[in-house]
């Protein structure tokens, strides 16, 4: 039988009209992730080098989590009953105009006021592209094939962000701060028309006509689900703000921790994508087609003990590898979700799924970028990384432990008497 029918039977009829489509697809995610990159490093750099304290680069941060907060459901109903590419056209478009609009306002007005109008709209058009775009993978890939094109998507994005954190390092240190802003509409143009060129080969729509080929663990046969396991919300959770705050706080490490540059600071976002590119790359490698949602606790550990790390490091080259392996585990963590997500849920509940989950993260990072707003310039970078990454370690060790008493206590209820 032939397995692309019996995943998505809406496909292009020929093999090399699917793999157009997905090298389109694939062109588009790395442009977005080079224009939505440059867009957040040119922007906490501005308001780091403008002597604001930490503070205000939270509340930059924290405005955008909002607004992706308030925009995530509707953004994944809107994917399960629009027609996923023009959705991802539209949020380039979106993108765009905000990044010519934040230019010419950056000639009149301080950075602070334009960025922090700026994000609130860009996050809302940034959710719905990459809720349209991750909705489109289970469509356009096959069932056993999914860790693999979920790696090369994830890949694709993160070449897109090494482009990006090389070329704005050298914009920021080499032109006034609106060259970046101009230079991130340039990518977001290159994704729209890649997306039109997939739009043109092969319409997606949020309809799931058959069931994939390989049934979920957590189901019985014939039965579909829309509930994410908790554990996978809360892995997902955790490392998603742990990006967060590397976000947030890295620009004031290298300024105060280590003394550093613009240049430095491209340097260590580059190499948390290279680390996260290595790490996609073992991902696509057929041996691992099986791997699942259940090894990613430990990554989750893992890079809680990399965030602990920071705090006594004071050399560029421990941080430059300390960012490469949290790349990799940050990357590896949400495609082997994304991936789980993908295989327990249909895909007319997808995007309401993906949306769901990406609440709860907005949620947890509206929290964590409060405290960091409050306590303004009280705890250093370092400091806070150590906070977070040992809490990170205490959930997964206390889920571990929870998992392993409730083990025994059923095996003991399940004894003879």
């Amino acid at each position: 039988m032939n397995q692309d029918a019996s995943i998505a039977p809406n496909l292009a009829p020929d093999r090399a009209g699917l793999l157009s489509v997905r090298r389109f697809f694939l062109i588009s995610a790395f442009f977005a992730a080079a224009g939505r990159n440059a867009y957040y490093i040119g922007a906490v750099w501005m308001l780091a080098a403008s002597g604001n304290n930490a503070g205000s680069i939270a509340l930059f941060l924290a405005l955008g989590s909002t607004s992706e907060f308030l925009s995530s459901a509707p953004a994944g109903y809107l994917v399960d009953r629009v027609d996923r590419q023009r959705l991802c056209m539209v949020g380039d478009c979106v993108r765009i105009a905000i990044l010519l609009m934040t230019s010419a306002a950056l000639v009149l007005q301080e950075p602070d006021a334009v960025l922090y109008g700026s994000v609130i709209l860009f996050a809302v058009a940034d959710r719905l592209y990459l809720t349209a775009s991750s909705a489109m993978v289970p469509s356009i890939a096959r069932s056993e094939s999914l860790v693999a094109f979920n790696s090369l998507a994830y890949f694709a994005m993160q070449s897109g962000n090494m482009l990006a954190a090389i070329a704005t390092g050298w914009l920021l240190s080499a032109k006034p701060g609106t060259a970046c802003f101009l230079f991130a509409a340039g990518p977001f143009a290159i994704s729209l028309l890649s997306m039109f060129r997939t739009a043109l080969r092969y319409r997606i729509l949020p309809v799931d006509r058959c069931r994939p080929a390989q049934v979920p663990r957590e189901t019985s046969e014939g039965e579909e689900t829309s509930r994410v396991p908790s554990c996978l919300v809360l892995s997902y959770v955790l490392i998603y703000v742990m990006g967060m705050l590397i976000s947030a706080l890295i620009s004031k490490y290298v300024l105060e921790d280590l003394q550093g540059t613009s240049l430095e600071f491209g340097m260590l976002e580059f190499y948390w994508a290279a680390g996260a590119i290595i790490s996609m790359l073992i991902l696509t490698f057929r041996r691992f087609s099986k791997v699942d949602g259940r090894v990613t606790p430990i990554i989750v550990l893992l890079a809680g003990v990399a965030m602990t790390a920071f705090y006594p490091t004071r050399n560029l080259d421990v941080a430059s590898a300390l960012m490469a392996l949290l790349g990799a585990g940050y990357n590896l963590s949400r495609v082997l979700i994304d991936v789980e997500i993908q295989r327990l849920v249909s895909s007319t509940k997808l995007g309401r799924a993906k949306g769901w989950v990406h609440l709860a993260c907005m949620g947890f990072s509206l929290l964590v970028y409060a405290g960091l707003s409050v306590s303004g310039d009280a705890l250093t970078s370092s400091a806070v990384f150590l906070a977070f990454g040992s809490g990170m370690i205490a959930v997964i060790v206390a889920g571990y432990g929870f998992h392993l008493v409730k083990n025994r206590a059923s095996s003991h209820r399940s004894m003879p008497l």
